[in-house]
């Protein structure tokens, strides 16, 4: 999931830049719609319609479109990106800023059997 926000953050920066030729720009963004599920990316042009950003880097555990603190738990889930994102506030797809991406993601260590348990109190002798 991760490469569908890559490619839509770089289509995002092409369609920003108005320095280049039509037929140069069709060029560079035709390869990357075709990379995007069509649901997707009609959600990602419509905010780009409304005058929005359509992907929004999260930086400082904030959303740099809206400015709106997004959730802890979205924020790890970013690190690993299996899924995608899109802030509550203001729709955007989130994306982790280059520069706040852990350097390695650390799997999680198994866990020591523990030992059987007792249960109760244990027994105590009684002498008459």
């Amino acid at each position: 999931m991760s490469t569908i926000v890559n490619d839509l953050f770089a289509l995002q920066q092409i369609l920003a830049r108005g320095d280049s030729a039509p037929a140069a720009k069709m060029a560079l963004i035709q390869p990357l719609r075709e990379r995007v599920p069509p649901a997707i990316l009609a959600h990602f042009l419509r905010s780009l319609a409304c005058g929005r950003r359509g992907v929004s880097l999260v930086r400082h555990g904030v959303c740099s479109e809206c400015h709106i603190r997004v959730a802890r738990a979205t924020i790890h889930s970013l690190a690993r990106p299996t899924d995608l994102h899109l802030c509550e506030s203001c729709g955007a797809f989130l994306m982790l800023a280059p520069e706040e991406m852990p350097e390695a993601v650390p799997a999680p260590t198994p866990l020591a059997p523990a030992g059987p348990r007792r249960r109760g109190r244990p027994a105590t002798l009684v002498v008459a």
